[in-house]
């Protein structure tokens, strides 16, 4: 009887090395890091995307509020006969229109101080921050302030669905009791060039800046401050059409 058959095969049997553990378990490794950080990317990019979301709501807000307050003085105001500058005729003068449209219950004049409701200084820009205040039987709050951008978020109003806002006095864009990760600043501009420059035609640009808090977006007092991935400006036109 001879052994030499089992010795041979005994000897050439395949097994698996040291190596070759090593580089199996490099693979699962660099498997498991790739999709924990598509997971991670994933996740980030999402939190992100809902950040830019809610930030273009709130700038569409501020742009439809600041329309309504046109609208509002419109029907707060008396329409005035044959005493505005008709641009369909060359006869001036001659149209009816709402000649306070820019300040009858809210002042959307930056030139205009009246010792009312409009504190402008002469100039044809202001800054506004814009709030909301469900206490109040009118609402939205609109104040020349340069700071006071910030925006608290109260889960337990407007239906239960929330609502952004900084309450009657509004809040700066900093770190504190209540505060959301969104600021947002009103910018109203009057051009009064030509053909803006007869009676109350005046034209009014509105740029409602949002800026974010995020991740990579720290948080900064104003929209100039804010990293360009961060913010989000709309901007809408405003005229006193009634005229034509």
């Amino acid at each position: 009887m001879t052994f030499f058959p089992k010795i041979k095969s005994l000897k050439y049997s395949a097994g698996q090395t040291l190596i070759e553990t090593l580089v199996a378990l490099f693979i699962l490794i660099m498997g498991v890091s790739a999709a924990a950080g598509l997971a991670v990317y994933a996740l980030s990019s999402s939190t992100g995307v809902i950040k830019q979301i809610v930030a273009n709501g709130l700038a569409r807000e501020g742009i439809e509020a600041v329309r309504n307050m046109r609208d509002t003085n419109w029907l707060k105001d008396t329409l005035l006969i044959n005493g505005c500058y008709d641009y369909t005729t060359s006869t001036a003068n001659k149209a009816n229109c709402y000649a306070n449209w820019l300040s009858r219950e809210y002042c959307l004049d930056p030139t205009k101080n009246n010792g009312v409701n409009c504190s402008g200084v002469g100039l044809s820009t202001a800054t506004f921050f814009l709030s909301f205040d469900s206490s109040l039987l009118s609402p939205w709050i609109f104040n020349k302030d340069g700071s006071k951008f910030g925006l608290n978020f109260d889960s337990a109003n407007s239906g239960n669905g929330g609502y952004y806002g900084g309450g009657s006095t509004g809040v700066d864009c900093t770190n504190g009791t209540g505060r959301s990760d969104y600021c947002r600043k009103i910018i109203i501009t009057q051009d009064a060039t030509a053909p803006f420059n007869q009676d109350v035609g005046a034209l009014v640009k509105v740029q409602s800046q949002v800026w974010w808090i995020d991740k990579k977006c720290p948080r900064v007092v104003d929209y100039n401050l804010a990293p360009a991935s961060c913010k989000i400006e709309l901007d809408s036109y405003l005229t006193n059409w009634k005229n034509y």
